[in-house]
């Protein structure tokens, strides 16, 4: 699969082609400082409330280590600030430390050879015991299992309603137990309210959010599916794919999500900046950041005492398991395999998992800390209801990817677009999936028949007794 770099980084070549890439000379942050003995690290960082962060930190962290920080602004969206960290990366010139948005994208650098093996500086550090295991595999890249990053802090994601309108509408609030349950809700909502009941995020131009924060949800939901095979490819062919496909054919065919919006080239500004602070949308997925960035006080619309207002529920399962939270690597540090001062680069990374960082940046950025003795710190209650999402961590599902992420989500986007238009069903929109990984990154990276336990009488029982339900 390390063949299939090249593929995946040719959206990069692309951009740097048409221009968009400047002279790596300029931009780089703060001079050193004059006359100074210290050893100059550089690190990049990328918008403003993170950019305020690590300038609140910088006189600790210079302290710490006795080097000068020198930071490095870069560009503010994730694409674009990925496109030109892995531009400086190729040509040399990338910072000694750096962070990585998601724990998608970690496989694809470490297996291009851009950053350094922190395993033995992890498993020394006490800080990687007191991660769950969870985050700690997220930290390891899949074809290896070695560790490329130290995390940071985590996004928990679940189900997030409005708690003020359904209770005043007189709809239970009551934890969703599986699918069909929460479908119920969804069309008890619609009928009682008028107003799209749920919203999980799919199409084009929601770009790899169609995957992290909608058909992620969705493949979690069976509770013995996982992304990969044991060999390493990605299980698209297993029957929970086409099914969760399935979940969005019945939201749009019964018009219980937003469409129109989804097809727009910023698909969640109308949804969730607008619709569910206006009540007209009433259950969103999303995470422990939504109450911070998208309806907290500095928001566009902000959503009166929303703490009360909007509540959580875990996701409901699909085969009769327990409802769950997800957990997704958000900020994670990794270091230049070129850095011309490794043992500091190293030495960095490892500070910038430490609590006290991590909760300077969950505060601002609005997630929780990936170590859980973070809860001991005389800090950590100025997170105030992000500390309950803390406490979910060790039972929260994730699910790791492989080289070839970047593919796998572009193809989630353009499968679940094609249920958005009416174009296909569940089976369609596999194939569709499919038809796209395997021409980008070859059909070997592609599972061959591996199919997971789903409790298929549950489901059956299940749907018969929504039935039953929608029938009395």
């Amino acid at each position: 699969m390390r063949q299939t770099i090249k593929l995946l980084l040719l959206p990069v070549a692309a951009v740097v082609a048409i221009g968009w890439c400047h002279s790596t000379s300029q931009g780089r942050g703060e001079p050193p400082v004059a006359d100074s003995t210290q050893p100059v690290l550089v690190i990049a960082e990328h918008r403003a409330a993170r950019l305020d962060a690590l300038r609140e930190l910088q006189p600790m962290l210079q302290q710490r280590l006795g080097v000068q920080l020198r930071i490095v602004e870069y560009p503010a969206p994730p694409q674009d600030y990925f496109t030109k960290l892995v531009t400086e990366l190729r040509a040399g010139n990338a910072p000694d430390v750096f962070s990585i948005p998601r724990d998608l994208q970690v496989d694809d650098l470490a297996a291009a050879g851009y950053l350094a093996d922190l395993t033995q500086d992890l498993q020394a550090w006490p800080g990687y015991a007191a991660m769950p295991e969870l985050v700690r595999q997220l930290s390891r890249a899949s074809f290896n299992e070695k560790s490329y990053v130290v995390p940071s802090i985590v996004a928990v994601e679940q189900l997030y309603y409005r708690h003020d309108l359904l209770t005043q509408a007189g709809i239970s609030t009551e934890q969703p137990k599986d699918w069909q349950d929460l479908l119920a809700r969804s069309r008890q909502i619609k009928q009682k309210l008028g107003q799209f009941p749920l919203l999980i995020p799919a199409g084009l131009t929601w770009g790899m959010g169609s995957y992290t924060e909608g058909f992620r949800y969705l493949l979690a939901s069976f509770s013995g599916y996982q992304l990969l095979t044991s060999d390493n490819r990605y299980a698209l062919r297993d029957p929970a794919v086409a099914k969760a496909f399935d979940f969005y054919h019945t939201l749009v065919s019964e018009q219980l999500m937003p469409v129109a919006p989804l097809l727009n080239p910023e698909p969640w500004v109308i949804p969730k900046y607008e619709m569910f602070p206006k009540g007209q949308l009433l259950i969103t997925t999303c995470g422990s950041w939504c109450k911070t960035f998208d309806w907290g006080p500095g928001s566009r619309n902000p959503i009166a005492n929303v703490d009360d207002a909007v509540r959580t529920w875990r996701f409901p399962s699909a085969d009769g398991a327990e409802p769950f939270a997800l957990a997704s690597v958000v900020y994670a540090w990794a270091v230049n395999a070129n850095s011309r001062k490794p043992e500091l680069a190293r030495a960095l990374a490892l500070l910038m998992g430490d609590n006290d960082v991590a909760l300077a940046y969950a505060k601002r950025l609005g997630n929780v800390p990936a170590r859980l003795d973070a809860a001991q710190h005389p800090k950590f209650a100025e997170l105030g209801t992000m500390t309950a999402d803390h406490a979910l961590l060790p039972q929260a599902r994730a699910l790791r990817s492989t080289v070839g992420a970047n593919a796998m989500m572009a193809g989630v986007a353009r499968a679940t677009e094609a249920v958005l238009i009416g174009k296909v069903d569940g089976a369609g929109a596999q194939q569709l999936l499919l038809q796209y990984v395997s021409h980008v990154l070859g059909e070997d990276t592609v599972g061959k028949n591996r199919e997971v336990e789903i409790n298929h009488s549950a489901l059956a029982q299940a749907e018969g007794k929504a039935l039953q339900q929608e029938a009395q």
